[in-house]
């Protein structure tokens, strides 16, 4: 029996994998239909200061507070979903994950997923996109055309 998920990635089989349920993994095809013919998209986020409408006096001590060893492990494992996170680079960083936990967010295979994605970007057009879809849906016989 084939059994298939369709996945977010890593944000939404970690859980499961730390859970014990190893045999999930958040799998990123090796090519595809995307530019340069990645197979996957890559969602990097950063904290930083903004103007909104103006800094925080806080912002700076914040920053600084969230990229500590400790905190950093805190972000990645935040209820409901683990995740790596950019501080990771740091050996001490690094050091603050167990095994179990570095399972969790396939540490093992991120180079190369990350490899066969490309950068998130906004989409330009979301009614042209839904058009595309829809009409390859019809396509193939999942959507009426009336």
């Amino acid at each position: 029996m084939r059994r298939g998920y369709f996945t977010g990635g890593t944000y939404t089989a970690s859980p499961a994998r730390y859970d014990g349920v190893s045999q999930l993994r958040g799998i990123t095809p090796n090519s595809g239909p995307l530019k340069g013919g990645k197979g996957g998209i890559r969602w990097i986020e950063l904290t930083s200061v903004v103007n909104n409408p103006e800094v925080s006096p806080l912002a700076e001590d914040f920053l600084e507070y969230v990229q500590r060893p400790d905190i950093s492990k805190q972000v990645a494992f935040a209820e409901g979903t683990y995740n790596p996170v950019t501080q990771m680079g740091s050996d001490d960083v690094l050091a603050k994950f167990d095994a179990d936990e570095l399972d969790a967010i396939q540490w093992d295979s991120l180079d190369q997923e990350m490899a066969n994605s490309v950068d998130y970007n906004i989409n330009p057009d979301y009614a042209a996109m839904s058009d595309i879809y829809a009409a390859a849906k019809r396509e193939r016989g999942v959507l009426s055309s009336g």
